[in-house]
C-alpha cells in the first residue's frame, strides 16, 4: 500500500500524477480526514496547504489562530519528529486553547492531530494529519505510517517547489512593472493567501494600517469589522485562480484610519507565465479622490428612492447611521429601516457592500 502511495507522490514531480489526488491517497492510507502541509521558511515566511482544498480555512487560521497555537511556537523552538498535540501541550493548555475551543468547532475533523516536524534544506516542513474525535486518537502503528508518509510528502514538496515554484513566485514578463505604474493599490497573493507582491500604493496603505495590513505574510483588513469580508473575498479569488470556481467575488469596501472614505477592493485573476498558471490580484481604490455622485445619478443607476439615494451617498462619504440621522434631521430608527430597504433592493447583506455597489455604479 505504501509503495503505491509513494509512487503517486513522486509521480507528481514530473506531472504524471495530480498533486491533490496523491494527497488524498495519503490521507486515506493514514486513516485521516484532513491533511495540512505547513512550511516555515528560513526567511520567516509561512504558508499552509490543505487537502481537502480549503482557502477559507487557511485564511481563517492565519488571521485569527496561528499566533494562538502553542504547538507552532514549540515546533519552531526545536521540537522535531512525530508530535501529537498531547506531546507538546498539557491538558490544561488544551482546555484553554482558542484553537481547540473555537477553530475546531468549525473544523471538528481536526480534533485529533499529529504533526510531523522535519527539517528540509531551506524550510521546516510540518505535515499534519487530522481526524475527528469519533475516530479516536491515532494509534502507535498509525503514527509509524504517518511518519513514513510525512517524510516523503516533505521531500516531494521541497522538490516540487525547487523545480516549479509556480504559486510562490511571479513571472518576469512585465506584469509587475505594469502593476507598479498604477495609482491604485495592487496586492498579488498566492494559493496559500501569502502576499507575493505589493505596489507602492498598496505598501503605503499597509504600512499606515490604513484599511489593510500584512501579518506573517498574509493580507488582512486593519479594522476588525472588515476582517471577514476581506478574507472571504480572498478565498473566493483563490478558488477561481485554482479553477475550483468561476464566479469572481463582488467588490467590498474597507474602513480606513485616515479618512471616512472607504477603500474599494476589487478582485481579479491574472495569468502568471507561459504555463497557464494564474495568480490572485486585489485592486485597492481610494474613494477620497472621487467626486460624490448626485442623488439623481444614484437613483437612476440603482432604482433607489431619492431619500434612499441620499443615505447611500452618505455611506459612501463614510457616515454611519447615527451621524446621518443627525445631519438629515430624522430618527435613527428611520435610517435603519431605510438601510434594510436599500440592502434588499441592491441584493446585498452588509453596509460595506452598499458602499461597494454605489462606488462601482456611480463613481465620479
Amino acid at each position: 500500500m505504501l509503495d503505491a502511495i509513494l509512487d503517486e507522490l513522486y509521480g507528481t514531480i514530473d506531472g504524471q500524477v495530480e498533486w491533490r489526488s496523491a494527497l488524498r491517497s495519503a490521507i486515506e492510507a493514514a486513516g485521516a480526514e484532513r491533511l495540512s502541509i505547513h512550511a516555515f521558511g528560513a526567511d520567516g515566511s509561512f504558508r499552509q496547504e490543505t487537502e481537502p482544498f480549503d482557502p477559507e480555512g487557511v485564511l481563517l487560521y492565519a488571521r485569527d489562530f496561528a499566533d494562538k497555537d502553542l504547538r507552532v511556537g514549540r515546533i519552531l523552538g526545536g521540537r522535531r519528529g512525530v508530535l501529537a498535540t498531547q506531546d507538546v501541550m498539557t491538558g490544561e493548555e488544551i482546555a484553554r486553547c482558542a484553537v481547540h475551543n473555537e477553530f475546531y468547532r468549525i473544523y471538528p475533523e481536526c480534533w485529533n492531530t499529529v504533526n510531523i516536524a522535519l527539517d528540509g534544506d531551506k524550510t521546516l516542513w510540518v505535515p499534519s494529519f487530522y481526524r475527528s474525535a469519533r475516530h479516536g486518537s491515532f494509534s502507535e502503528d498509525e503514527k509509524r505510517v504517518l511518519a513514513i508518509l510525512a517524510s516523503h510528502i516533505a521531500r516531494v514538496s521541497e522538490t516540487r517547489t525547487a523545480l516549479s515554484p509556480q504559486g510562490s513566485s511571479l513571472s518576469t514578463d512585465g506584469i509587475l512593472a505594469a502593476y507598479d505604474a498604477l495609482d491604485d493599490g495592487i496586492v498579488i497573493f498566492d494559493q496559500f493567501g501569502c502576499v507575493l507582491h505589493m505596489n507602492q500604493a498598496a505598501r503605503s496603505l499597509a504600512e499606515a494600517m490604513d484599511g489593510i495590513m500584512v501579518r506573517d505574510g498574509v493580507l488582512l483588513a486593519s479594522h476588525h469589522d472588515c476582517a471577514e469580508p476581506l478574507a472571504t473575498m480572498m478565498a473566493a479569488t483563490i478558488r477561481v485562480a485554482a479553477g475550483e470556481a468561476h464566479e469572481m467575488p463582488r467588490p467590498i469596501g474597507l474602513r480606513r484610519a485616515t479618512t471616512p472614505h472607504a477603500l474599494l477592493v476589487r478582485a481579479y485573476v491574472a495569468p502568471n507565465g507561459a504555463d497557464g498558471g494564474r495568480i490572485s490580484v486585489l485592486k485597492l481604490q481610494d474613494h477620497a479622490h472621487w467626486a460624490l455622485p448626485s442623488p439623481e445619478m444614484v437613483r437612476a443607476a440603482t432604482g433607489l428612492s431619492l431619500a434612499e439615494s441620499r443615505l447611500a451617498i452618505a455611506l459612501l462619504e463614510g457616515l454611519g447611521a447615527s451621524a446621518y440621522a443627525k445631519r438629515a434631521g430624522v430618527s435613527e430608527h428611520t435610517v435603519r429601516s431605510q438601510l434594510k430597504v436599500i440592502r434588499a433592493k441592491l441584493r446585498v447583506s452588509r453596509q460595506a457592500d452598499i458602499v461597494a455597489v454605489i462606488a462601482r455604479l456611480c463613481r465620479g
